[in-house]
């Protein structure tokens, strides 16, 4: 898993910078990286780069704990790696209200990442962040487990 996903941040280049400023192998924004316990400069050193974002998926898997199929987390836990919590909270509150499962992503909250994109939906009082272009985070997902399965499959048991 975590070398699907390193591979969908950074091509596994520990150079890379994004255009958001996010850095390194795994690709932490600074101020995630320095609450993982980055040093300042070590941002694209791997060996720290790989402990900070497994230390990020940690406290992000305490933050779904509601969700009790631990692979359906994981898909939770993906999302947020890429959107923040805030987003996927906003999306989760919409799959509740329009009468859909808030603890499944595939087909239920997935559907309504993409919708956060549409005023109609950001502005609705159950959101609190706002505006999100969720296209990123709908594929990103579908990217990583899709890659993830594929990995498994050349890994003999």
């Amino acid at each position: 898993m975590l070398a699907s996903l390193a591979y969908t941040e950074s091509n596994f280049d520990t150079t890379v910078v994004s255009w958001a400023g996010a850095k390194g192998l795994m690709q932490l924004m600074p101020a995630t990286a320095r609450a993982m316990g980055v040093p300042p400069g070590k941002e694209q050193n791997p060996e720290e780069s790989i402990k900070a974002a497994i230390k990020y998926i940690m406290a992000t898997d305490r933050s779904f704990s509601m969700i009790p199929d631990k692979q359906e987390r994981l898909n939770f836990i993906l999302a947020s790696y890429n959107a923040g919590l805030g987003h996927i909270y906003d999306a989760m509150a919409l799959a509740e209200k329009y009468g859909k499962n808030k603890l499944v992503w595939k087909d239920n909250v997935e559907n309504f990442i993409l919708l956060k994109s549409n005023e109609e939906y950001f502005t609705d009082p159950v959101c609190k962040n706002g505006y999100f272009r969720g296209i990123e985070t709908y594929n990103f997902v579908r990217n990583i487990m899709s890659r993830f399965e594929s990995y498994k499959k050349k890994i003999k048991s």
